[in-house]
């Protein structure tokens, strides 16, 4: 591998990192960048492993903060929606596969900053459709994580809709995209996006991941968040073009 590579690959695993720990909406950008530089079913399992790496320091971090009757009540929406991302990565190609990516980083660019402003405002559609509410959400959020481990933001929209305390809602997410990632594993594996080539860039990214992590604890009270967050989604947006256009 080139430097270069090596180098990006480094960010990306420390982008991830961070992303667990503070700043979710930057996650997008590591689906799209991943898929630039690799084939883009090969980018997909290498990501799987690096973010089940940062979701071990996210549940450390969040261990105590977690509802587990929310997150039962997710089980068969999201299943659906894994089940559904798998049949359509066995009958995609590389090339369409890297534009549904694309697609789909720009979807959630348009929907992160939906659930930020819902965290501000006094909202609760939840309690008077909350089963619609969590069938749709559930299943999108498992089959954009399937297809392009993006599934945040819908995840993020329906924790904000209940409006779940701060605590709540990182130690609900940690724990939802550790479970959901671990449950994605075989379907990785039996689809063959995931071998031992692959480790040939995690190694690269996986020292990164728990640096990104230590570094987002440290950071986030210290940093312009609205400023992040505009230059995260413009970034995600390029990439995402970027993949549509190629």
């Amino acid at each position: 591998m080139s430097l270069g590579l090596v180098l990006l690959l480094i960010l990306i695993g420390f982008l991830i990192g961070l992303s667990k720990t503070a700043i979710g909406g930057i996650g997008m950008i590591n689906a799209a960048l991943l898929a630039t530089i690799l084939p883009a079913k090969e980018s997909t399992g290498v990501m799987l492993v690096l973010l089940i790496t940062g979701d071990l320091f996210a549940i450390g971090v969040y261990k105590k903060h977690v509802e587990w009757k929310v997150l039962q009540k997710l089980i068969w929406p999201v299943i659906a929606g894994v089940l559904f991302g798998a049949y359509f990565l066995s009958h995609s190609t590389d090339l369409s596969l890297k534009r549904t990516i694309g697609w789909i980083v720009l979807i959630l660019v348009v929907l992160y900053p939906i659930s930020q402003r819902l965290q501000r405002q006094d909202i609760d559609i939840s309690v008077k459709y909350p089963k619609p509410l969590r069938n749709v959400l559930g299943s999108m959020a498992g089959f954009m994580s399937m297809v392009a481990n993006a599934g945040g933001p819908p995840m993020s929209i329906y924790l904000l809709l209940r409006r779940n305390s701060v605590m709540n809602f990182l130690g609900n997410t940690a724990w939802f995209f550790f479970a959901i990632n671990l449950f994605k594993l075989p379907f990785t594996l039996g689809l063959g996006l995931l071998d031992f080539h692959s480790f040939h860039y995690i190694f690269p990214a996986l020292p990164a991941v728990p640096v990104g992590a230590i570094a987002g604890r440290k950071l986030i009270s210290r940093i312009n968040l609205d400023l992040f967050q505009n230059i995260t989604l413009v970034t995600a947006a390029a990439a995402g073009l970027n993949l549509i256009l190629r």
